[in-house]
């Protein structure tokens, strides 16, 4: 009582790095590399010639993918973002399959082999369920007040707006069919929501 505070531009808690502004680059770049050190330490596994393909797959997506989409539920996410992700994605199964670039191996190609999807429908999935999660909540706690919180009519500043994480929810939903405007209906028949989040699983809708 009595301290105080210091005004900054970013911090990280939980592990997650938060902007004043909301921008999620420097996070995204935070878990990629953490996640990218992560898959050198076990070099070893991927280079193994004892340990089949169905081993490696698992020990990635129980070890490093988690490492790299660490909160990435609450991220607002842009075309430069989901590409940089999935470019990591990319590079790591490519690695595990000992496949280079020099093979002429289209990207559905690998993730055919290798039984995985696009990192950004992962991301995806993981945004609805949590979406849906905040919609059904009541309307008086503060995860779902600004959530549905617009702002007040008025002038704002010159330039395109700032994209918002709920921006990112509406395309999700506008992807696959949905609507914001119904997305609290929705939400609130949790068979229906998870019908909507298992497009994510098909890549249905992605962008």
């Amino acid at each position: 009582q009595g301290s105080t505070l210091d005004e900054v531009e970013k911090f990280t808690y939980l592990g997650d790095c938060i902007a004043r502004d909301g921008n999620v680059e420097e996070d995204i770049n935070a878990r990629l590399g953490k996640a990218a050190a992560v898959f050198r330490h076990l070099n070893n596994i991927w280079s193994s010639k004892t340990l089949n393909l169905d081993i490696k797959i698992r020990l990635y997506t129980t070890i490093v993918l988690p490492t790299a989409i660490y909160a990435s539920e609450t991220w607002k996410m842009t075309v430069k973002h989901a590409a940089k992700l999935d470019t990591f994605h990319q590079r790591c199964l490519r690695r595990i399959l000992k496949v280079t670039w020099k093979d002429h191996v289209t990207n559905e190609e690998i993730l055919r082999r290798t039984g995985q999807r696009r990192l950004r429908d992962s991301i995806a999935e993981r945004r609805l369920k949590f979406a849906g999660h905040i919609l059904r909540t009541s309307c008086t706690r503060p995860a779902r007040t600004a959530f549905m919180w617009r702002p007040a009519d008025g002038k704002r500043k010159r330039g395109r707006p700032r994209r918002t994480w709920r921006d990112t929810v509406r395309d999700d939903l506008r992807a696959r069919g949905e609507t914001w405007e119904d997305a609290p209906l929705l939400a609130a028949d949790r068979r229906r929501w998870l019908c909507i989040v298992a497009r994510c699983s098909t890549g249905i809708g992605g962008a």
